[in-house]
């Protein structure tokens, strides 16, 4: 059964914009404030196996965070379970620490 993460309460706690759980095969678990939350899911699905596989040909061990850092924001994905993920947008960049730090404490807690 999967942990059970208040969506609403982490996007608020860690100041991003939008949040959504998703699985490996790109199906959507819950959403907040994300328009075409559907869409984001697929795509995030593929960009996991692509850089899962990616960590394994360099024996880099298993994916813990994958990180896009544009320009304009930051799309932080976090495996919260072996097929579960969290993915976060936001449009500030000097925010990468504090979501990083976080999103390890919380699931570190949770898997206490």
């Amino acid at each position: 059964m999967p942990k059970p993460i208040d969506l609403d309460a982490l996007i608020e706690d860690i100041d991003v914009e939008c949040g959504f759980i998703f699985d490996s095969d790109g199906v959507l678990e819950e959403s907040m404030y994300l328009e075409l939350a559907e869409n984001f899911a697929a795509m995030s699905s593929m960009i996991t196996t692509m850089c899962r596989e990616i960590a394994e040909d360099f024996e880099l061990g298993e994916i813990d965070n994958i990180i896009l850092n544009t320009q304009s924001g930051l799309f932080v994905v976090k495996k919260v379970e072996e097929d579960r993920y969290l993915g976060v947008v936001t449009y500030d960049s000097s925010k990468l620490a504090l979501i990083h730090k976080r999103l390890q404490s919380l699931f570190q807690e949770t898997e206490a």
